[in-house]
């Protein structure tokens, strides 16, 4: 029998499992962070995450202004584009290991820098060759939104976690509309090398606001039970991850590799499919702002782009109402609900919406649903998994996503060549957005409100 023993430390973070007539053996203790350090590391978190949004999303916005430049055909760009997402992808994938063995906060810092180069370094492309080597760092920045959903989770308590994720996540609309009004007041002064240089600044400030983050509680008891481990000291590693109640048990170097163990192997292929299918459908969803809206819906250019900027601005509302939500219902469930719903107005858009009222009400809507989605999900991902693997799980996530929006764009564009209208082939991502609720179903059942020690156990 075990006796479970129960602090009051709001992050969840001090629960201990002690077997009687085990020798007492004095451990490190790591206390939760003050009020003060958890406002201040989503602070820093969230610009992070905006500025990193507006790197990503500038290289579409400035992608039809560097094939002039280069006198590039419309194959050659999207080659270049494709290439890019590819490389990108490369680059995540070593995260997932790095917020796990060096931590949290370091991963924080390699993640901003890269994407400071990446930015940086665009602006000095000399070819498609470069540019894509360079763009391809963007990778990290790409990542940064795995990092955050595991450090988040581990600082804030099991009743607030979800809402502070889910706010900084709401870095997401707030990048894409920093990116437009960029794009719009400066790439005809300063062409797109300049729109690229400026955004480097912004982030080499927040690399340094980094300096005073603190490292993860959780992760420096899974760093001290490494290290005991490390020196021979297997017995202490076992006794000090039962006194910290750490899952240990199978603590490998492939930490993709454990993803897949008989215990997570069925609500990791879940999850995976569920973040595949979901970016399928937001990259043919946010297709619908310049092709189908304009050509399917006949509105004009400039209304359109006024329908993405509101709908922007009530998805960021949708990320700070669903991270609520999802505190007190559930993640897993407000995803579910979110994705399915998003179809609705999806098909409304598509079929029935006739005038530019209509049009933005549905799209919002859509928008709204869609991201509330993205609200919950990173957050749950990162609460489903043990504190040994939680990055990587978050980053595999943050992979599986890309290869989407690479997937979804080039089946439309089948769907297109084979006779559908812009309309027609967007049915393909209302089926991915309900096929994604469905499979979701799958994955594993997180309960509102439990502590981190609890749901990984």
């Amino acid at each position: 029998m075990e006796e479970r023993v129960e602090s009051a430390d709001p992050s969840g973070s001090a629960e201990k499992t002690v077997e009687p007539g085990s020798p007492k053996r004095r451990f490190p203790e790591f206390p939760p962070f003050t009020r003060g350090q958890k406002m201040y590391t989503a602070s820093v978190a969230f610009i992070a995450w905006s500025l990193a949004v507006y790197d990503i999303v500038s290289f579409g916005n400035m992608l039809p202004a560097i094939q002039d430049e280069f006198g590039w055909s419309t194959e050659t760009a999207s080659y270049v584009a494709t290439l890019v997402s590819i490389g990108s992808l490369g680059v995540a994938f070593v995260v997932g290991p790095l917020i796990d063995f060096l931590g949290r906060r370091i991963a924080l810092f390699v993640t901003t820098a890269g994407a400071a180069l990446s930015s940086g370094l665009a602006a000095l492309a000399l070819g498609p060759i470069s540019l894509i080597l360079y763009r391809s760092l963007s990778g990290f920045g790409q990542s940064e939104q795995a990092v955050n959903a595991a450090y988040l989770n581990e600082v804030f308590s099991a009743k607030r976690r979800g809402f502070f994720t889910a706010l900084v996540q709401a870095g997401w609309p707030v990048g894409v509309m920093i990116s437009a009004a960029m794009a719009l007041s400066f790439e005809s002064s300063i062409g797109w090398r300049g729109v690229f240089l400026l955004g480097s600044f912004p982030l080499i400030l927040i690399l340094v606001l980094r300096i005073w983050l603190k490292e993860s509680p959780f992760f420096l008891k899974v760093k001290y039970v490494r290290q005991l481990k490390a020196k021979g000291d297997t017995e202490g590693a076992d006794e000090a991850a039962r006194h910290y109640g750490l899952d240990m048990c199978d603590d490998r170097k492939n930490t993709y590799a454990a993803l897949f163990t008989p215990q997570l192997r069925r609500h990791t292929i879940a999850v995976g499919i569920v973040f595949f299918l979901k970016a399928v459908s937001d990259s043919q969803l946010a297709n619908l702002a310049t092709t189908v809206l304009v050509k399917g819906k006949g509105i004009a250019l400039d209304s359109a782009l006024w329908t993405v900027f509101a709908a922007n601005i009530f998805a960021f509302v949708s990320f700070l109402i669903f991270g609520w939500v999802g505190d007190r219902i559930g993640r897993r469930e407000t995803g579910i609900a979110c994705q399915i719903l998003a179809a609705l107005p999806a098909g409304y858009l598509l079929f029935w919406a006739d005038n530019l009222v209509t049009v933005m009400i549905s799209y919002s809507l859509m928008l709204f649903f869609t991201q509330g989605t993205a609200a919950t999900l990173y957050a749950y991902m990162s609460e489903s998994y043990p504190t040994r693997i939680r990055g990587t799980a978050v980053a595999y996530a943050a992979i599986a996503g890309p290869i989407g929006f690479i997937v979804g764009p080039l089946l439309y564009a089948v769907l297109q060549s084979a006779g559908f209208n812009p309309a027609q082939a967007a049915l393909s991502a209302i089926g991915a957005s309900l096929a994604s609720g469905v499979v979701l179903l799958a994955a594993k059942r997180v309960p509102p409100r439990q502590d981190l020690i609890s749901v990984a156990h």
